[in-house]
């Protein structure tokens, strides 16, 4: 049985589609609005230009994988300094989001301003040439490690949040001491039947994880080990599996996002998330379509992820900036490959060893 979800087989077939639609990356930006010199605009009277502009424009549409309240929070932080700019939100998975982008570009269409993508879509479409270029003075507040730029230089996108997947536990079935600090600790025989992972992107990100961590041949012995666990496979979202932990259903799993964890343990259930070194990180990215028909409110939508408005939403809803210290390493799957193309084969071979170890 195949993973429900092929995440980087699809979009690499998504990108090869729009390629041929724009007829390639160079193509692509030729027929960008005059307007997004707005992208680059940096002039003193910066904020009243943008603000003007984007008063004629009248709206905007967002696409995120982003999900739950912060989206809402966001829109509503966001239009209480801009009220005459209305936000669209389209919100789906990458491959939901990539799709729509491949459909609305072969039809000349892409209705998007602005896009908040998780790294590894959001770097495929940036070689496609759908992402455009721009400029703000909140980029000086971050890294180039969670700065994508372009060949000249220009800014492509920049990390606006982060989740962080790793180990969490029902405080009732699984003992402080058997509670693992590492990932040779998952082989305690403590935890045989207690774990649990979801056969989504974030499990076969897992394996990408020990691979990383390990190497190929000592990762590949531990995850023969880890079969040997008998680690329960759930065909559900992180954030159901987060759930099934915090109710009992499952004890424990090496594959929960903290901010879900977070979230429940504020409910009053009794659920704690720990690091395990490096610990996987989802970073999103935000930036802007180079055919945006609103490139104004795209600029003035972008300041407000980047800027401290939008952190305060992603802060109060367990969404940490990806250069924020948070006392553990993380490792950010598609960051050390060379291409996409590089990590796509990766991918694969995580995929493909997801389902050799636990089906």
């Amino acid at each position: 049985m195949r993973l429900q979800l092929r995440t980087a087989a699809v979009i690499t077939v998504a990108m090869t589609s729009l390629l041929a639609a724009c007829g390639g990356a160079d193509k692509a930006s030729d027929g960008a609005n005059p307007g997004a010199k707005a992208f680059t605009y940096s002039g003193s009277d910066r904020d009243t230009y943008l603000a003007d502009c984007a008063k004629e424009e009248g709206t905007l549409t967002w696409y995120t994988s982003l999900a739950g309240d912060v989206i809402d929070e966001m829109i509503a932080a966001f239009h209480k300094k801009y009220p005459d700019v209305r936000v669209e939100a389209f919100r789906g998975d990458e491959t939901d989001i990539t799709s729509r982008v491949v459909e609305e570009s072969k039809a000349d269409r892409l209705q998007g301003d602005i896009i908040e993508l998780s790294s590894d879509a959001y770097r495929q479409l940036a070689d496609t040439g759908a992402i455009g270029a721009f400029s703000t003075p909140l980029s000086s507040n971050y890294s180039d490690r969670f700065t994508l730029k372009d060949d000249d230089g220009n800014i492509l996108g920049i990390g606006d949040r982060a989740s962080y997947v790793s180990f969490a536990y029902d405080k009732d079935k699984v003992p402080a001491a058997d509670v693992p600090k590492t990932l040779e600790d998952l082989l305690n025989p403590n935890l045989k039947g207690k774990l649990a992972l979801t056969d989504s992107t974030t499990g076969v990100r897992f394996i990408g994880n020990v691979l990383t961590k390990l190497g190929d041949e000592k990762g590949r012995a531990f995850l023969e080990k880890l079969r040997e666990q008998d680690v329960r496979i759930e065909s559900v979202s992180g954030s159901a599996l987060a759930g099934m932990v915090a109710t009992g259903e499952v004890a424990s799993s090496p594959g929960v996002f903290r901010n879900h964890v977070q979230q429940l343990a504020k409910d009053g259930n009794p659920i704690e998330w720990v690091p395990i070194e490096p610990v996987t990180a989802n970073v999103g990215y935000a930036g802007v379509f180079a055919k945006a028909e609103h490139p104004c409110s795209a600029m003035l939508f972008i300041d407000t992820l980047l800027g401290p408005t939008g952190g305060k939403v992603y802060e109060d809803l367990q969404y940490p900036r990806p250069d924020d210290d948070l006392g553990f390493t993380s490792w950010v799957p598609d960051e050390t490959f060379d291409s996409t193309k590089e990590y796509e084969e990766a991918f694969t071979t995580w995929q493909d060893l997801f389902e050799q170890t636990f089906r």
